[in-house]
């Protein structure tokens, strides 16, 4: 029977598993023991501060990593989407999780363990090198994203957080795409106000670089908004 658990902080090890060989088996095997989460929008995976038990394999739906500052502003630290692993760092260096993971839209996730990761390690170091990759990756994106809050406009921040959520959601780049993420959340990725967000919003529609339809954001030209974003790095001689 499928383990019923809501939130990280309540899943218990599951028995050691035998060694595999892909990543593929893991996630195969972790299912068929039952250690598959079905969790609703809005609903918290783990939370900032609490200590990390199991990695997460994001199965189907959307996730965000956010922070929250002492005004109370959220920062989107990061976005998942299927085929994503989340909830590396905190366990790997066995301490607490460091942002605050939650479900943007109705998601399948699979858990992994701290004691079968090591299992798996012990057994398999190609294992182990891809984990390295995954966390190297995490990290690079993140001081890159917080580089980008420090130095970029408000007009850059925007586009560039236009540009990220495009390039995530839709990998196969197709024109009909329509980006259906909440004001709320972009401001938060882009690490602005709402209000902010909004205006920079109608500015761009009204220069027909995106579109808004029923909520939902078009974008209408690429280079456009991509010169938004590059044109300022040259003026700032970071070309």
């Amino acid at each position: 029977m499928m383990k019923k658990v809501m939130i990280a902080e309540e899943v218990e090890p599951g028995p050691t598993v035998n060694p595999v060989t892909t990543i593929n088996e893991l996630l195969k095997l972790q299912i068929d023991d039952g250690n598959l989460l079905h969790l609703k929008k809005k609903r918290i995976i783990y939370s900032e501060g609490k200590s990390a038990t199991c990695i997460f394999y994001v199965l189907k739906g959307k996730v965000k990593t956010s922070k929250w500052n002492e005004d109370g502003k959220e920062l989107i630290t990061g976005l998942f989407n299927e085929g994503d692993f989340l909830g590396f760092q905190a366990l790997m260096d066995g301490g607490r999780h460091r942002e605050t993971a939650e479900v943007m839209e109705e998601a399948d996730l699979v858990f992994i363990s701290r004691e079968d990761l090591h299992y798996l390690f012990q057994c398999n170091n190609s294992f182990l090198l891809d984990i390295i990759k995954i966390l190297t990756r995490n990290i690079a994106d993140k001081q890159e994203q917080m580089l980008r809050m420090a130095y970029s406009s408000l007009r850059k921040k925007v586009g560039e957080a236009l540009l990220l959520t495009y390039e995530k959601y839709n990998p196969s780049g197709s024109i009909d795409f329509s980006l259906n993420i909440s004001r709320c959340n972009l401001a938060a990725l882009a690490g602005v106000a709402k209000e902010s967000l909004i205006r920079t919003l109608s500015d761009m529609r009204d220069e027909h670089i995106i579109d808004i339809q029923e909520g939902k954001i078009i974008i209408l030209d690429h280079h456009k908004l991509e010169r938004i974003i590059y044109h300022e790095d040259m003026r700032n001689g970071n070309a």
